[in-house]
């Protein structure tokens, strides 16, 4: 039962997160929507297989996974692009992407490991985002990186819906670390309790029966 759950759940995630991120990239066609599901699904079940801490090459495989089903070219950039019309912050230069992902590595391993674990992730997301190393799928391997982090730490993952976009982009382009850290424990308290009812649903559970949600978090390797 435990591993149905577990699996349950995982495809019920997955299902949602694809859909925000479809929205958000205004993919309507549904062969397009099928092939980013099975690359963000595969980006999503790489990381959480990863055991060991982000580096270089693992960020790099995010956004070649991410990218793999467009005419996109694979790894890091190497031309200077814009951020998006809603973006105002000029992404680094291509000759600076390695070099400012590998800082951001150490500081969110070394120089950020004790702080509020929302905190540390909303520093790490927008500066992923204003670095922008990827020619495509930045925002997609973004929030992939952020979810799988929060599940590695034992938070809920968290979903950002296209009514979020204008919010999302404040916090980037103000740098309002403090602001998306509310943001991120928001949604990550907002899935907990969506996790708890999908638990319910499954198992049959009544509204009126109390459920730990610490053990249901077990059960799903959060």
């Amino acid at each position: 039962m435990d591993k149905d759950f577990r699996e349950n759940y995982e495809a019920f995630f997955i299902e949602r997160f694809v859909f925000s991120t479809a929205e958000l990239e205004e993919l309507a066609n549904s062969e397009c929507h099928k092939r980013l599901k099975e690359d963000i699904y595969m980006a999503y079940m790489y990381l959480l297989g990863e055991r060991d801490n982000l580096n270089i090459g693992i960020v790099r495989n995010v956004g070649n996974l991410v990218n793999q089903g467009y005419n996109v070219p694979l790894g890091f950039r190497k031309i200077d692009v814009t951020a998006g019309s809603k973006a105002h912050f000029e992404p680094s230069k291509p000759i600076n992407i390695i070099n400012d992902i590998n800082n951001l590595l150490y500081n969110y391993y070394f120089m950020w490991k004790d702080l509020d674990v929302f905190l540390k992730e909303a520093m790490f997301h927008i500066k992923f985002m204003r670095i922008h190393p990827f020619e495509d799928g930045n925002k997609r391997s973004a929030k992939l990186l952020t979810t799988t982090n929060l599940c590695k730490q034992g938070l809920p993952p968290i979903i950002i819906t296209k009514e979020d976009t204008d919010e999302y982009y404040r916090f980037i382009n103000e740098c309002d670390y403090d602001g998306f850290a509310e943001f991120l424990k928001q949604r990550s308290n907002l899935e907990n309790n969506t996790m708890c009812g999908f638990f319910r649903i499954i198992n049959g559970v009544s509204m009126y029966d109390d459920v730990d949600i610490k053990a249901i978090q077990k059960i799903v390797k959060l």
